[in-house]
Formats: C-alpha cells, structure tokens, sequence
C-alpha cells in the first residue's frame, strides 16, 4: 500500500512537471522541447503499467495461508501445524515451531491407526507448488518418503512421525502427523 501511494505521488509530480513544460517553462525561444515532453510520457506510461501489474497481482495473490486436512481412505487424521512463512498484501510472517518429532513427543498427541501400506494423504485448500513428505527416523533424522502429497503408510508395524513441507506462490508451511501400523 505504502509503494502505491509513493507511485500515486510521484505521478502527480511528472503531471505537474508536464503541465508546466506545455505552459512555457521550458521552451527555448518559440520552440518547445519536445524531447523532454517525450521522455515525461513515456515515465508516466511505465508507471501506470507498475500500478496496474501490481493491481493485478494483488487480485491474484492468495491472501490467506491454506489449510491442511489428511484423509485415509476410511478417516482424517489429527494434524499438527509446524514452522511456515507467509507473505501477502507486503508483509510476511516467519514462525520457527519444534521439530515434528518434538511436536508429537510434547504434546503428547496420539498415534493414530492405519493399516499397512493405506494410503495417506496431505489436502491443502490451496494448489501446493511443492509437496515433501518425510518420515522420522529419529531425533532429527528424516527420509523423504514422498514427492506430492500423497503417500502410503509403511508395511511394518510400529509408530511413525510424518511431515509434511508444502510450498506456495506465497510461501510454505510444515505438518506432522502421527501414525501406528498395525
């Protein structure tokens, strides 16, 4: 907004430095400098092209950060959101969380069950740019796991912390879930 109002005023002064040129101010004898004249309309066109790019991206700009749903084929499962980065209409938000595993392990959320190899999947009310999916190993060690947003549940038994990087046109954001084999 504030860029706006700075391109608004800087119109207004190349328009008054125009009017003032074709009321006399800078002619040279009986001729007018054309060649100034030329080079203020061509300045006012590009910014008028800035305004109306920027307009259109700031109707095309997703404003608000998406949301997550994770579905089986039979139920949804619990999401916990982790660190993101989100800018629109000029500002950005950063927020650093705890690592999935610690996320699960303070909150003390529960293991959800699913059975060998269904498969799982990240939903964003948003088209993602990018999707990671990565399972904890331990303490801060992963293996990615998937590519897109869709992933199968491992063949063996036992608990599994997944999360997930999901990028945007205007940032991106963590989930994790956690799952039990059974």
């Amino acid at each position: 907004m504030k860029l706006l109002h700075f391109i608004i005023i800087i119109i207004f002064y190349l328009l008054s430095s125009l009017f003032d040129m074709i009321d006399g101010e800078y002619y040279r004898g009986d001729i007018m400098n054309i060649k100034n004249v030329n080079r203020l309309f061509v300045i006012i066109g590009i910014i008028i092209l800035v305004i109306i790019g920027r307009f259109v991206l700031m109707n095309n700009e997703v404003v608000e950060m998406p949301t997550v749903q994770v579905v089986t084929q039979s139920a949804v499962i619990p999401s916990y959101e982790g660190s993101y980065c989100w800018h629109s209409n000029g500002e950005s938000t950063c927020v650093d969380k705890a690592a999935p595993h610690e996320i699960i392990e303070m909150g003390n959320e529960p293991f959800i069950k699913v059975a060998p190899g269904e498969t799982i999947e990240f939903q964003y009310n948003q088209n993602p740019t990018s999707v990671s999916i990565q399972q904890w190993i331990q303490d801060f060690d992963y293996e990615n796991i998937a590519t897109n947003a869709r992933f199968t549940a491992p063949s063996e038994k036992g608990t599994y912390i997944i999360s997930s990087l999901a990028r945007f046109s205007n940032g991106d954001r963590t989930d994790t879930i956690a799952i039990e084999v059974e």
